[in-house]
């Protein structure tokens, strides 16, 4: 194999060390965090799947089947059965049948489901919101240069194409 297929291209170095710099951003802000996170977890004896079937249904906006919370969060559709059973039970979630069809039962955040979710986000936004006020003003003002158009532009940077040979289902 020649040299010159070994080495990386441009763009190739360029992917991996803003993937590589990113990563450890997000991975430092994650666990700024985490303190706050577990403790509000083990305040209420909620469960990693839990959060993630909460987060999958505030985001949705919209009763959800199991089924399609199972695929989401991608866990077994017994797993997720179960993981509602749980939530319904804590009084998180509501599930009812389907109008159409009485087989499928739909999932929905009850009112206090979402105050859950809303305080797990706000302690999320909190976090941010200290790390960037510890921040020099000319990074502060950076971090906003660089983010904003990606954020706002008006093509969705954030639909990722699928990897070369994966499935898309």
């Amino acid at each position: 194999m020649s040299e010159e297929n070994q080495r990386p291209s441009g763009a190739d170095q360029s992917i991996e060390s803003a993937s590589a710099a990113l990563v450890a951003f997000l991975d430092r802000l994650l666990d700024l965090g985490r303190p706050e996170t577990m403790e509000n977890l083990a305040a209420t004896d909620i469960t990693f799947s839990q959060l993630r079937v909460l987060c999958t249904l505030g985001s949705h906006g919209g009763p959800m089947p199991v089924n399609a919370i199972a695929e989401q969060v991608q866990l077994s559709l017994a797993a997720a059965g179960r993981t509602v059973d749980k939530l319904v039970c804590a009084g998180f979630v509501d599930r009812r049948e389907d109008p159409d069809d009485r087989r499928i039962k739909r999932v929905s955040l009850t009112d206090d489901g979402t105050r859950y979710l809303e305080t797990h986000l706000a302690l999320q936004h909190d976090t941010v919101r200290r790390f960037v006020a510890g921040l020099p003003a000319e990074m502060r003002d950076n971090l906003c240069a660089a983010l904003q158009p990606i954020v706002y532009d008006s093509v969705d940077h954030f639909l990722l194409e699928p990897e070369p040979g994966r499935k898309v289902s």
